[in-house]
């Protein structure tokens, strides 16, 4: 069965949101800077169809290039460029940025073999390239929602990609030209939006971005960054629990139980709940590997770890702050710094703060093992994503969905 996605409830009053930059216009499409690598040794450029590669920001061609026809771009000394073609010998030094975009509409740019719609633009720095894919805000989107809520495949979760999508344009823009002095608006990874540019495009997410073009999230008549995570594990959190900033009255906890159950909306999350062990070892290594980024740690080093325990939990029930006693001395980890220091051998994060600890001690009374049971994944704040998938299963459209996890705020057309 397709989905069906509620494109005729997708028009919105016709009203004109406010960023904290002004107005948002209605019947522009806005560009968006993504950094797809900000120190960059080698770039390898091609098309899939007519291109060009130009100079000064664009304005002075070197080279008309075919589908078949590649070109190198790699740092000439400081602040230069070189670029030439794979087969070919190297060219002038330049100054740069340099550009590559499409002379066939239909065209995609290949980045290192990712394809990208909109152009490329290559900036030497003082520690190699700065590569930016610059393209319309709703191009954007087709490459970020798909990895940001997960290829979708079962019928009735039209509503949750909706929901996803209107998430991500709103953080979108909030973020355009919020740092003046830097040249991109965002970056490509989980530090901002997951972007996958064209290869990561699906039929069912360009139809949600489509259906929702334009709509964004508001408070008050302004747009609002709108924080979202895989699963909120039960309930949602305000985001001065998990991180360092003042609380915002659509941003509040959530309960994600399903009505005159003991269920949950995001109980289909294979993260839902979850646990993590941690021998002496490990522990060890990772209290010394990432603990003092996070707290003051003696030139000595962290030493046996004696106890780790829960000092306090948060209204939604998260960890406000884990106490850690090692060799004498007490740390205090509070929010999301615990998910950044209580790391897998491998590097990965915590899957959240919404766990409690049960540490067993050896004759000498050092942790001999820690074990952690926890719920959900990630921050915790605003949409949960496996709940708005949820929900959608049960029937609710995009807007209570987003009306429930972003209390008081309203839908609104920018574009």
């Amino acid at each position: 069965m397709p989905l069906v996605l509620f494109a005729a409830s997708c028009t919105a009053r016709p009203t004109t949101a406010t960023t904290d930059s002004g107005s948002i216009e209605r019947g522009q499409l806005r560009e968006v800077r993504v950094a797809l690598q900000t120190n960059a040794r080698r770039v390898s450029l091609s098309a899939s169809g007519g291109w060009q590669l130009s100079d000064n920001g664009g304005a002075t061609t070197i080279a008309r290039a075919g589908a078949d026809d590649a070109w190198i771009v790699e740092p000439a000394g400081p602040l230069l460029l070189r670029a030439n073609r794979a087969d070919a010998m190297p060219t002038a030094s330049r100054r740069g940025p340099l550009i590559a975009r499409s002379t066939d509409s239909r065209a995609l740019i290949s980045v290192n073999g990712k394809k990208y719609r909109g152009e490329i633009a290559i900036t030497a720095t003082d520690s190699g390239m700065l590569v930016v894919n610059r393209l319309d805000v709703e191009s954007y989107l087709r490459g970020v929602v798909p990895l940001e809520i997960g290829t979708r495949r079962v019928a009735g979760e039209a509503a949750a990609i909706s929901a996803q999508a209107i998430a991500a344009r709103s953080y979108t823009y909030m973020k355009l030209g919020a740092l003046r002095a830097r040249p991109f608006d965002l970056v490509a990874t989980v530090f901002d939006q997951v972007y996958g540019g064209a290869d990561a495009e699906t039929v069912l997410a360009d139809q949600a971005v489509s259906a929702t073009q334009g709509l964004v999230l508001t408070f008050r008549g302004r747009v609002v960054s709108a924080p979202y995570h895989s699963t909120c594990g039960g309930s949602t959190a305000s985001a001065s629990e998990v991180w360092r900033s003042p609380d915002e009255p659509f941003l509040r906890p959530v309960s994600d139980r399903i009505p005159g159950t003991e269920r949950y909306y995001c109980d289909v999350s294979p993260r839902f709940s979850w646990t993590r062990t941690y021998d002496a070892p490990a522990l060890s290594a990772t209290l010394a590997k990432y603990l003092s980024t996070y707290a003051a740690v003696p030139a000595r080093g962290v030493g046996s770890t004696r106890d780790v325990t829960v000092d306090g939990n948060t209204p939604s029930g998260r960890v406000r702050t884990l106490g850690v006693t090692a060799d004498g001395r007490r740390y205090a980890l509070r929010g999301n710094d615990i998910r950044f220091v209580l790391r897998t051998p491998g590097g990965e994060i915590l899957n959240s703060t919404y766990f409690t600890v049960h540490a067993e001690h050896d004759a000498g009374g050092a942790v001999s093992r820690l074990t952690l049971r926890g719920a959900g994944n990630g921050h915790g704040i605003g949409m949960c994503q496996w709940g708005a998938i949820g929900r959608a299963r049960a029937g609710q459209d995009f807007r209570t969905i987003l009306a429930t996890y972003y209390p008081g705020t309203a839908v609104a057309t920018v574009d």
